[in-house]
């Protein structure tokens, strides 16, 4: 396979020794597999802690039989086409958003339910535990062509302005806000903002250039692409999580040897998943360093101000299962299982 780099080496012979049952394949342990990972964050993000630490325990796993070849900062290609990079077989693993390729992706996308999951880092677990709960059931199914292996959430979002400390939700009207998700494009117009869909990638940029307002995103988001010079005023709001992915090429994954795709199962159970989440998204030295030397106004919404988004998110989920309903998805009974997970793990 043109994405699985195999490298022959010296040929071990086996003399006077029994390796188990006749049919116990022999692996040559010359022989290198690796494969290349393509992910849109840079390499400075939280979320590439784990990536490097997998890449460690892998080749430690394997007696260097399997690597990881990171390709980070969307250098195999823009953002939105991270998906399709796995899919197509151009990299062997990518790490997406699901939020960028809007509606590709339905069923997954209720778990960006205002309001689904508790605020703060408890969320991102929350949801995480959510979405591994459901995979196999649900999830796993809409990334076709592909080898789901986690989906994983960062810490709710929340609104990063550049002028204006939001209060209210009169404060949002007309103000133009990068939306991660289709969920909050449409709380975004519930609420009277202009939400404007990009990548990570571009939000420094277009915060620069003052083409948009401010973003949403959570603190891990203002680390990882640089913003915090770019933003003034935090206002935590409708408490929404954001979706990433890891998925394989099938074919990459057929070509490995039946050990080495025990291993990459292994990254894939609901235990990683939640290592994943709990290593991106909580503190570090560096984040806690960088946060920490940002002039950011912390601005609390009013009782009455969160009672009136919440009334609205009800309104916008209703308003979106119906349209999934209508295309003859389950989304009420996914919905419904989601809240009933998240009541549970958020005890």
């Amino acid at each position: 396979m043109r994405n699985i780099i195999a490298t022959a080496a010296a040929t071990i012979a086996v003399t006077g020794m029994v390796l188990g049952s006749a049919a116990t394949p022999v692996f040559a342990q010359g022989k290198v597999y690796t494969l290349k990972v393509a992910s849109f964050t840079p390499k400075r993000s939280a979320t590439s802690r784990w990536f490097e630490k997998a890449k460690i325990d892998l080749a430690a796993q394997s007696n260097g039989r399997l690597k990881l070849e990171m390709y980070y900062g969307s250098s195999m290609g823009p953002m939105p086409r991270h998906y399709d990079l796995a899919r197509t077989g151009v990299a062997d693993m990518a790490f997406f958003q699901h939020g960028v390729t809007r509606g590709r992706f339905p069923l997954t996308e209720l778990t960006h339910s205002p309001y689904l999951v508790p605020p703060g880092a408890k969320g991102s677990l929350v949801a995480t535990q959510i979405a591994a709960d459901l995979k196999d059931k649900y999830l796993a199914k809409e990334h076709k062509g592909t080898k789901l292996l986690w989906v994983v959430y960062n810490r709710p979002s929340g609104v990063y302005e550049t002028k204006k400390p939001i209060r209210s939700v009169a404060d949002l009207k007309g103000r133009r806000y990068r939306a991660p998700t289709p969920t909050d494009v449409a709380m975004l117009k519930a609420l009277g903002a202009l939400p404007i869909g990009m990548p990570a990638t571009h939000m420094a940029e277009s915060l620069q250039k003052g083409t948009i307002d401010g973003v949403v995103t959570d603190p891990m988001g203002v680390f990882s692409f640089k913003l915090g010079s770019l933003v003034n005023h935090y206002t935590n709001m409708f408490v929404s999580v954001i979706s990433f992915g890891l998925v394989m090429n099938p074919k990459s994954y057929a070509n490995l040897p039946p050990d080495l795709q025990k291993m990459i199962d292994a990254l894939g159970t609901k235990e990683s998943a939640v290592r994943m989440a709990t290593m991106s998204w909580s503190d570090f030295p560096a984040f806690t360093k960088y946060m920490g030397n940002l002039k950011l106004e912390t601005v609390q919404m009013s009782a009455s101000a969160e009672a009136e988004m919440r009334s609205l998110a009800k309104k916008v989920m209703n308003d979106r299962i119906a349209g999934m309903e209508k295309k003859g998805l389950p989304a009420r009974k996914v919905y419904g299982e989601m809240k009933v997970l998240a009541a549970k793990y958020s005890k």
